[in-house]
């Protein structure tokens, strides 16, 4: 499978139960990727799983499930089923990206560990966010938001080929009215100060 040459060499806690650990990818000209993992009474689940060095990856004896918010973040999934015995969620529609995973989901599908799907077309049309209520309330928002890395300004997805135009601007729509303490993004990093504000102050940006 194709994942980042570069691995993670380390993982920090940046909320309660919460890990997060990035790469420069070079398959994307060096720009930021990010994983994340969620420790749950069904036991860790990561979100979009990149590389880890084997003396990093040591400190996950065993992994619950692998959650994807999108076909093409497969990423290292299958090692960590391989190594772990991690189970992959993914998208319906990943099958061109990842033929054979554990299971399929989509909007309303139950999840796992009270994670929720939401279904944001804009990347492509079988993209989610995943959303996990509680304290902390975190936002999975997948490749919808992005940036460089976190020094650099929130980008929102341009609409995919074939899509409706502004598909992207309307899913994000859908996300405003969420109770978000901490919100993640698969590529430059998360925010745990207002994050919601920083969605609504690009969502009026691309208006």
């Amino acid at each position: 499978m194709n994942e980042p040459t570069e691995r993670a060499r380390i993982s920090k806690w940046i909320a309660p139960m919460t890990e997060h650990w990035f790469v420069s990818d070079d398959r994307i000209g060096g720009a930021q990727s990010d994983s994340y993992s969620v420790y749950t009474r069904a036991g860790p689940i990561f979100v979009d799983p990149l590389p880890m060095t084997y003396a990093a990856a040591d400190r996950f004896p065993a992994v619950s499930y692998a959650l994807l918010t999108r076909g093409c973040h497969v990423r290292s999934s299958w090692r960590y089923r391989r190594e772990h015995g991690a189970r992959i969620v993914a998208p319906r529609g990943s099958w061109t990206y990842f033929p054979d995973p554990d299971q399929h989901y989509v909007e309303g599908t139950r999840l796992p560990a009270d994670f929720r799907a939401i279904r944001t077309p804009g990347p492509e049309i079988e993209h989610h966010c995943l959303y996990r209520p509680g304290e902390p309330s975190i936002l999975f928002i997948g490749d919808l938001v992005t940036r460089r890395d976190p020094s650099s300004t929130l980008v929102l997805s341009p609409d995919a080929p074939r899509l409706a135009p502004g598909i992207a601007r309307r899913s994000l729509e859908k996300l405003l009215d969420l109770e978000v303490d901490l919100l993640c993004m698969s590529h430059g990093g998360y925010i745990d100060e207002d994050p919601i504000g920083a969605l609504v102050d690009l969502y009026e940006r691309t208006a």
